[in-house]
């Protein structure tokens, strides 16, 4: 195996990490039901579709996806420090990047794109960088619904720390129109309020 070929085995690994790595804002809520991975996978999303809202093009888009899937790999050697913490230690943030990147033949590649990802210069890295903080509120609303009243507190709370912060007004319009949904709406409106079948429901 080339020094290249296992370089990138170790990346894959390291992404095998994230799906094993809570978010450590579960002491924070209590119960949570995140991993790093699935918080990257969900930002993705997120990422692609505020790219679309702002205009931008679906090979754009991908971009979009691409940066937020690897927004937080480096988390694998760093781990995720919340809030609290972030104001007591130093995390080598760009040497993390570099390192776990180095030795591969496309490496360059990909650590460009997380550079531009952390300047927020661009209309992508800022799609993304919104993307994630709306994940973020997208789990304190959930677990809101389901009766944790921290996340409520936090999910109010953010509405005015970090709404406001936002690159863009689509993800403005995404908490929006958030506060007004429920994390069921999208089953409840599509098979309930606009096409009942009560046969699904009775069986008859």
């Amino acid at each position: 195996m080339s020094s290249s070929h296992k370089r990138t085995l170790y990346l894959i690994q390291q992404a095998g990490m994230l799906m094993q790595m809570p978010r450590t804002h579960k002491r924070n809520l209590g119960n949570t039901f995140d991993t790093v991975a699935s918080h990257s996978h969900h930002t993705a999303i997120i990422a692609y579709c505020i790219a679309r809202m702002e205009g931008l093009s679906h090979a754009q888009g991908l971009e979009a996806i691409a940066m937020a899937v690897f927004h937080d790999l480096p988390e694998a050697r760093t781990l995720d420090a919340d809030f609290a913490s972030k104001h007591y230690v130093t995390i080598d943030e760009q040497r993390a990047r570099k390192d776990t990147y180095a030795g591969i033949d496309f490496g360059h590649d990909v650590h460009t794109m997380m550079e531009e990802y952390e300047q927020r210069k661009s209309m992508v890295s800022q799609c993304v960088k919104d993307a994630d903080l709306l994940e973020d509120m997208y789990q304190d609303w959930v677990l809101a619904w389901q009766g944790n009243k921290l996340a409520n507190r936090w999910f109010e709370d953010k509405q005015k720390f970090v709404v406001p912060k936002f690159y863009t007004k689509s993800a403005q319009k995404l908490v929006s129109r958030m506060k007004d949904s429920n994390p069921q709406q999208w089953w409840w409106d599509e098979f309930v309020t606009n096409n009942y079948d009560s046969k699904k429901l009775t069986g008859r």
